[in-house]
């Protein structure tokens, strides 16, 4: 038996039509939140910094978009000048972590999705993946976003329309990021153009100069020299003096042969030499004065030696001003120490001589490690160097064909390296020597 109020429930429906107005502004407002917070999300990802790097955006997109929409993985795919450059971003340890992927591309947009799915199956090969292009003002397509998720869930039906949405505000951003690189990237040239005007200049003058003073400087080294061999008390006041004079002449004569070298006025003959034989003479030459500055050096040497095609003298000055250099940077030490090693290695299917000259003195920090081959750059006291010795020596070994470059950690150490052609490779079928003094 129905009570009254039950009949007339039945009848009229009111207490069905009140839950289902209740269910749908639950369902209203949490889809408002939801909006709410795409909305969020989407003007978040116009804040995209233009002078991050690719990993870095990648991984700042990843991080929003996870707010917003359920996935594992997320790439961002740069198309830039023939090459397609994929940036994975991965959770781990409570953050997003990025890796690059690039394979080079020459066909149309359409297809380059196909291929930006490849790339990304050969990582995730488990995992599917939804793209949306990125597009230009000019509708030409720049890149993709891409969600991998590990099975074809059902999508939320409005998440295509969100992912278009997310993929054009994103696009603006990126392309301003793309701008940004090439506008940098032309300052940069134009920076380097400037730079080697400058250079030039300064080659020309330094050449000048050294000409000038080669002259006055022959009469003071000579005319000291003859007053010191005429004096015949060596515990004259005047011996220190002239002494001095005739130090500070030699001194001004090697900044001037530098500055010739510099400025690629001297000319030397090339031959066939081992670095071996180079750092021998080198120590016959300075090594005394490494000794009495209460050093260790050990020299770790290649068996069999190895040869190379070039200017004996010009290789020995590197090797001097290495060395002087590592010298300078363990006078404070308490066990100072330098090591010298020859070995081979192979580098872009060539193979080199090296050779390494390390210190465990006070070591360059991170800023001035990138400055220190420029000209008359230099980390120590004023009197102490003119910083044109990196420079030259790296100029000597880019004109052999070779490198010099330094690794460093402030405090600890530092290796200076140079490579230079190993002899074999300068040498044609019939083994005979091809010209490799192009001077």
């Amino acid at each position: 038996m129905h009570t009254k109020q039950e009949i007339l429930e039945k009848l009229t429906g009111i207490q069905s039509s009140r839950k289902s107005y209740y269910s749908e502004l639950v369902y209203l407002i949490e889809e408002m939140k939801k909006k709410n917070k795409q909305l969020a999300v989407i003007n978040q990802l116009t804040q995209i910094q233009i002078n991050a790097t690719w990993q870095q955006t990648t991984s700042y997109i990843a991080a929003q978009l996870s707010q917003i929409l359920i996935f594992e993985h997320f790439a961002l795919t740069i198309v830039k000048g023939g090459m397609l450059s994929s940036y994975l971003a991965t959770w781990n340890d409570g953050d997003w972590q990025c890796h690059t992927l690039t394979q080079t591309v020459a066909v149309e947009a359409p297809v380059l999705t196909g291929q930006v799915h490849l790339t990304l199956a050969e990582v995730l090969p488990e995992h599917h993946a939804t793209s949306v292009p990125l597009r230009s003002q000019l509708n030409q397509t720049f890149g993709f976003l891409t969600l991998l998720r590990q099975t074809k869930q059902p999508v939320d039906r409005d998440e295509p329309e969100l992912i278009q949405l997310v993929a054009s505000h994103v696009g603006v951003a990126v392309e301003n990021s793309l701008l940004f690189q090439d506008v940098n990237e032309k300052i940069k040239i134009e920076a380097q153009l400037i730079q080697s005007a400058k250079m030039a200049a300064i080659g020309e003058m330094a050449a000048g100069i050294a000409h000038e003073l080669n002259s006055p400087l022959t009469a003071i080294l000579g005319n000291s020299q003859l007053l010191m061999r005429e004096m015949t008390d060596a515990d004259a006041p005047e011996a220190p003096l002239m002494k001095d004079i005739y130090q500070c002449g030699v001194r001004c004569k090697k900044i001037i042969q530098n500055l010739l070298t510099f400025s690629r006025q001297e000319e030397y003959l090339f031959s066939t030499t081992s670095i071996d034989e180079v750092v021998e003479d080198v120590l016959g030459l300075i090594g005394y004065q490494l000794s009495v500055s209460g050093l260790t050096i050990t020299r770790e040497m290649s068996v069999p030696p190895l040869l190379f095609h070039g200017s004996r003298h010009q290789i020995e000055q590197i090797v001097i001003n290495l060395l002087l250099n590592a010298r300078d940077a363990v006078a404070d030490r308490e066990s100072p120490h330098i090591a010298i090693r020859s070995f081979l290695t192979q580098e872009n299917n060539s193979s080199y001589v090296g050779l390494s000259v390390y210190d465990n003195g006070t070591g360059i920090c991170a800023e001035q490690l990138s400055q220190i081959f420029q000209p008359f750059f230099s980390t120590k006291e004023r009197t102490k160097g003119t910083g044109l010795g990196l420079s030259v020596s790296l100029g000597i070994a880019e004109a052999h064909g070779g490198k010099l470059f330094a690794e460093s950690v402030e405090g600890e150490y530092s290796k200076f390296t140079m490579l230079l052609p190993l002899l074999a490779d300068e040498e044609d079928n019939d083994g005979e020597k091809t010209d490799f003094d192009r001077r």
